[in-house]
């Protein structure tokens, strides 16, 4: 989908396209938040959407939660935090999805890998599910309905050119001992509850097609499509981008650290030609103070809290 708006060389139709350009802007500023009833018909017409990008060039400034019911209906804990999103980022489109609209966007877009398993999977499976999908249909910011937003997306500091941004859920690898104790899926896992990325991503890619996979493997833990999923595809793609990552790793199994380390160095830019994914520090997206007790060098300027 191409977000910008075209180049014209005649005068007259500069005028009217500047002008449709204004009236656009008006809306996007007047931020209106959209009811997902009427969303999907937009985001599956033909024509061209005009969104916003800020901070990260490349990602258009959508932001994408789940609600069923209406702003109004929102319980008030809730809905302060959905209210950060848009009072911070006024710029920002902000749409509420409903499950029948996510049924309606998983038939449509993904009919032959993910709507052949729809009823098979929980209300939990089909919003991370979902957050994926949208991502990679639409593009934008994904948040959890507990996620806050602790900064506008406008002054994120990031590459222009990233393409992706997710955060490691903690600052060090932990071992399996440990990865057990605190229940996390993945020794090095990343947050899925708050993630951004531009439309057609191969990251969100893999991790469609691995959901469709394991659930042909009888997988029916949260390996399935949770932070284990998104974690497995990241590590991926971060792997195949980095040349001495296999080597690094062989090391790392036959002599394990004796001190706290990441595969990734986090607040770095990943990946080669057009598609390139930022890994933010885990003390961007995880307000534990456990972070950055432990783990200083991942201790950041806070983009979103979880509740």
């Amino acid at each position: 989908r191409n977000y910008q708006i075209p180049r014209v060389f005649s005068m007259p139709a500069m005028l009217v396209s500047l002008w449709s350009a204004a009236q656009m802007l008006s809306a996007v500023a007047s931020n209106v938040c959209q009811d997902s009833s009427t969303l999907l018909q937009t985001a599956t017409a033909d024509t061209a959407i005009f969104v916003p990008e800020l901070g990260a060039k490349r990602i258009p400034c959508v932001i994408h939660q789940i609600w069923n019911g209406t702003y109004a209906d929102l319980p008030a804990e809730t809905a302060g935090y959905v209210q950060s999103w848009t009072t911070k980022n006024p710029g920002c489109e902000h749409r509420l999805w409903k499950d029948s609209d996510i049924d309606v966007l998983v038939m449509s877009k993904a009919k032959d890998s993910i709507a052949p398993i729809w009823a098979a999977l929980s209300p939990a499976e089909r919003a991370d599910i979902f957050r994926y999908l949208v991502l990679y249909d639409q593009g934008g910011y994904f948040a959890e309905l507990t996620v806050a937003c602790e900064k506008p997306i406008a002054e994120y500091q990031v590459p222009a050119d990233a393409k992706m941004l997710v955060g490691y859920e903690f600052g060090h690898r932990w071992n399996e001992t440990q990865r057990i104790e605190v229940n996390f899926a993945r020794t090095e896992q990343f947050a899925n509850y708050f993630l951004a990325s531009a439309p057609q991503n191969p990251v969100l890619r893999r991790v469609l097609e691995m959901v469709r996979e394991r659930f042909s493997w009888k997988i029916q833990s949260t390996d399935l499509t949770g932070a284990a999923a998104l974690s497995d595809a990241v590590h991926e793609f971060l792997e195949v981008n980095t040349p001495d990552a296999v080597a690094k790793e062989n090391i790392v199994r036959k002599n394990p650290p004796t001190v706290h380390f990441l595969s990734y160095q986090s607040e770095r830019l990943y990946g080669e030609g057009e598609w390139k994914v930022w890994l933010l520090a885990a003390g961007r997206v995880n307000s534990a103070p456990q972070v950055a007790a432990d783990d200083p060098n991942e201790a950041a300027e806070l983009l979103v809290s979880r509740h």
